[in-house]
């Protein structure tokens, strides 16, 4: 079980995603800008955003099946020393499609670290297990806060020194190498054995529609926020930030007390809590005639999503045969919708305008979680336990 350091080591596994799927955000329009002489430069730039998501949806089943042959611990430490490379080398070429290239493979780094990561946790006794998922999410907010401004720092000094924050996850390697070497998964702990289990996915499919809704959910804030302010009146870029800002401040305080409300409300109350949440506050916040109620809802939207990633985590974790092989479904399921999202949300906004992309997700949501209610109050062998 992983202990003192090694705890540590898959608590930080939260801030791999947060660097490489989202932390070069800040610098990519530099990393355009100093390519002038390559007339694709704005769409290899993009792509190189958007690089590493793919790749990590892709490849997150795989690194589940790599987890229960080889251990969470190889599969961690290996990904660890990957991202540290491959999340470096940009700082050191010049060529944007190699570049690219680059960060498929960091994506696939990504999804081994985070999966191996989550897999670790998994392997906790069930009564510490849930709030061990939860201040790993808490890290992740965390991280977001500290990330964003450090990259946009160092951009102000150039291009290339963004790219050495992935140097860091090497610090993490030693803290790794304390923790006990499993090389397959286990048999099923007590808990686990009470709930109906079985090998295929390692998750409910229940769930990983629900996580695939939910992934889809996390853009509707951050990509539509400033256009609907725009049609109230809000065009002041310092407000239009606020409700990102009250997001964050809601992402911390939920997922600090995550292993508080698991333990009195239990996972499946959970998963309606998020999708309740999300869909009232998404609701309020596409009919809000001011910004003050907009942020608001947006606050409240994020508490909702913001517990949805560990509850799946711990829930996978309480009731799979195989956890990282679940872990991996599940993330996957996550991110590869995200890249629809643009499709959807543009189909929606120009057939009903921004207001409309609120509505019609929150709609959704909050359907969702009425049912989520049902399935919770129909005792616990509901379809969520069922893989």
């Amino acid at each position: 079980m992983p202990r003192g350091v090694g705890l540590w080591a898959l608590l930080v596994c939260a801030l791999v995603p947060m660097v490489g799927l989202f932390g070069m955000g800040p610098a990519l329009p530099l990393v355009a800008a100093a390519f002038p002489g390559d007339p694709d430069a704005e769409l290899l730039t993009q792509l190189i955003g958007g690089a590493s998501g793919i790749a990590f949806a892709l490849s997150s089943p795989i690194i589940g099946m790599l987890i229960g042959r080889y251990g969470y611990k190889r599969v961690y430490i290996v990904s660890l020393i990957v991202f540290s490379i491959f999340g470096t080398l940009p700082a050191l070429l010049d060529n944007l499609p190699v570049i690219l290239a680059t960060r498929v493979v960091l994506g696939v780094s990504v999804a081994g670290a985070m999966t191996a990561g989550l897999a670790g946790l998994g392997t906790l006794p069930a009564s510490t297990r849930p709030r061990m998922y939860g201040r790993n999410a808490m890290l992740s907010s965390v991280g977001a806060i500290l990330v964003f401004p450090a990259v946009g720092a160092l951009s102000e000094i150039g291009w290339r020194l963004p790219f050495f924050i992935h140097t860091l996850a090497l610090a993490i390697v030693p803290l790794a190498l304390t923790l006990p070497f499993v090389q397959k998964v286990q048999p099923p702990s007590p808990d686990k054995a009470a709930q109906p289990a079985g090998s295929g996915l390692g998750v409910a499919p229940i769930l990983l529609v629900l996580a695939g809704f939910i992934g889809l959910t996390m853009y509707v804030g951050p990509m539509f926020a400033p256009f609907y302010l725009h049609t109230i009146g809000v065009t002041d870029p310092r407000l239009a930030a606020l409700p990102l800002s009250a997001m964050s401040v809601g992402s911390l305080i939920m997922t600090s007390s995550y292993g508080w409300l698991h333990t009195r409300l239990g996972a499946q109350l959970l998963f309606a809590l998020t999708l309740l949440l999300t869909g009232g506050g998404l609701l309020v916040a596409g009919m809000a005639p001011s910004l003050p109620l907009f942020i608001a809802a947006m606050f409240a939207v994020s508490c909702g999503l913001a517990i949805f990633t560990p509850n799946l985590s711990s829930h996978i974790a309480a009731t799979s045969t195989n956890t990282a092989r679940g872990l991996g479904w599940a993330m996957s399921a996550m991110f590869a919708v995200q890249v629809a999202f643009p499709f959807i949300a543009r189909w929606i906004s120009q057939t009903f305008g921004s207001a409309g992309v609120f509505l019609i997700f929150g709609g959704c949501a909050l359907l969702a979680g009425i049912g989520a209610i049902l399935f919770a109050n129909s005792g616990p062998r509901s379809a969520m336990g069922s893989h």
